[in-house]
């Protein structure tokens, strides 16, 4: 078979034919034009950014017949040979199958020898990470001190072992991933050479998945030429990659807004049973909730989003939904579990739970604030019980007066239904209860529940739409009916589904506590009462 995969045959045989790594092709540029080149160079960077490509450009550049010079003509002899790998003296050596202390010795004597035909002797040593400690100590000498016209070019993807010594003998090059943008230049520029038909968001999505390699990117274009032809949709694209596409985004993050656990987990199994990647897809997710938050706090986002794969109009509206705060505790999250799958068997119920850790992100309160707040309510005065001022039901605070509590008459309060509440909302949503130790209930019948808040704050945290819709709920399931909400600020006594407490006992310890500064333990288990949660040390 004739057939040359795109990595091979797109393959840079210039400097001027890089892309994405222009600090090293200038860097190496002028050292060729002031004969400043150095005797030994490590090149080091993720898989596919151009590491060995350079290498061999490099010896080109140094041992064409016209050279040394950055533009090498590639006809003659020399770079003819260096291009097809047979010239005898740039030899091309895996460290990975040649990484003992006896090939390091032949590779010192032969560097002894004078070249046959070549201005220079190059040495590319890739993966060279992998030689052994005895071998990277039987190469100092030499690396240190080479004999004349030998160059040595190391290639890496993890200079973090790399000793030291071996660094400071050599020139060191750290290759950058590439951006998405070029790599769909260049995967344009392939198609168009090629004669393939795909349209621009597809190769978008391949560069995406290629993750900045160019060689990486190159091989999924041939994968998906493979199973579609030369004309390509981006339905194609997302099939063969196992991409999530933009419509599954949009929908996974209106379930979201809802704060919609159980859709949203029914969501991510049907992806799974689609046979999509699921770390492609908390990937994806990652991107829509960065580009979520760009579109919030940027006046112009259109400069800052990809236009082609979002829709920003429809990102405009969502992020309406959010806040600041929970897009970036969300985005933290599905960071975390994306490395956590990398590493677990069981990848699909690491994601599951990380979505059901979404669901419960909120805005970040001053903590400030809230301890003022927590020590206001522990040093205000207890008030006389004093005769029930009559109000209109409201479903907020108000102005100016507090209204005292009323004890609720044996007609107006349900205490089965009340216990059937506490116990769905038990079940449902256990933090709720916390609000509901904070109040006491004033009326609860076939057409309402009234329910008396001691202090402002808990009031605020209760009176949110979601909260009330859910209290709503909650007495339709326990009762069968549907009530109206009402909910008051005023000094509650115990509620009656609690046990009361003793008035002297609460007296003598308010007057024991009075005047003593709380501690840090009482104002952490002070806060739990109000918000709910544990403790992570």
């Amino acid at each position: 078979m004739d057939f040359q995969v795109s990595a091979r045959k797109w393959r840079p045989q210039k400097f001027s034919e890089l892309i994405g790594q222009e600090h090293i092709v200038r860097t190496l540029s002028n050292a060729i034009e002031l004969d400043r080149v150095s005797h030994a160079f490590l090149f080091s960077g993720t898989r596919g950014v151009g590491k060995t490509t350079t290498a061999r450009i490099l010896a080109r550049v140094l041992n064409c017949e016209k050279g040394p010079t950055i533009e090498p003509c590639g006809a003659c002899s020399l770079c003819i040979e260096i291009r097809q790998g047979h010239c005898i003296d740039v030899q091309e050596i895996d460290g990975a199958s040649n990484n003992g202390v006896a090939e390091v010795r032949d590779l010192i004597d032969n560097v002894q020898y004078a070249t046959s035909s070549a201005r220079y002797k190059v040495y590319i040593i890739d993966e060279v990470h992998m030689l052994s400690k005895s071998a990277f100590n039987a190469l100092l000498k030499t690396l240190e001190e080479p004999p004349p016209r030998v160059i040595f070019i190391f290639a890496t993807t993890e200079l973090i072992k790399i000793p030291e010594t071996i660094l400071s003998r050599c020139q060191c090059f750290e290759f950058k991933p590439l951006s998405n943008v070029q790599i769909t230049k260049q995967l344009e520029l392939i198609c168009g050479q090629e004669g393939i038909q795909i349209d621009a968001k597809g190769l978008e999505e391949i560069s995406k998945v290629g993750a900045g390699s160019m060689r990486d990117a190159q091989s999924l274009l041939d994968q998906v030429i493979a199973y579609s032809g030369k004309k390509i949709d981006t339905d194609s694209v997302e099939s063969v990659l196992g991409i999530v596409g933009g419509t599954t985004l949009e929908l996974f993050a209106e379930r979201l807004i809802k704060r919609e656990p159980a859709e949203l987990i029914a969501l991510v199994q049907e992806v799974a049973n689609q046979g999509k990647d699921l770390s492609l897809f908390c990937r994806s997710m990652m991107e829509y909730l960065r580009n979520l938050l760009m579109v919030k706090v940027s006046r112009n986002p259109e400069n800052l989003l990809n236009t082609n794969t979002c829709d920003l109009k429809v990102l405009k509206k969502q992020a309406e939904g959010f806040h600041n705060d929970e897009l970036q505790q969300m985005f933290t999250i599905l960071s975390r579990a994306e490395t956590e799958m990398k590493r677990s068997s069981l990848g699909q119920m690491v994601f599951e739970m990380a979505i059901l850790r979404l669901t419960e992100t909120r805005p970040f309160k001053n903590i400030d604030d809230l301890i003022d707040k927590i020590n206001q309510a522990e040093v205000q005065p207890a008030r006389p019980p004093v005769a029930p001022v009559p109000q209109r039901a409201s479903a907020a605070p108000p102005a100016q007066s507090t209204p005292s509590v009323a004890q609720p008459d044996n007609g107006s309060f349900d205490s089965s239904t009340w216990d059937k509440f506490r116990r769905e909302v038990s079940r449902k949503r256990p933090a709720f209860e916390h609000y509901l130790d904070k109040c006491q209930v004033i009326e609860l019948n076939e057409k309402e529940i009234q329910l008396m808040f001691s202090d402002s704050f808990t009031l605020e945290m209760v009176e949110s739409p979601e909260n009330v819709q859910f209290i709503k709920d909650m007495v339709k399931l326990a009762s069968g009916h549907e009530v109206q909400v009402v909910l008051k600020l005023g000094e509650a006594r115990p509620t009656p589904s609690r046990p009361s407490t003793n008035t002297q006992e609460k007296k003598n310890l308010n007057d024991e506590n009075k005047g003593r500064q709380k501690t840090e333990s009482e104002i952490i288990q002070d806060a739990l009462d109000i918000f709910g949660g544990t403790v992570v040390k």
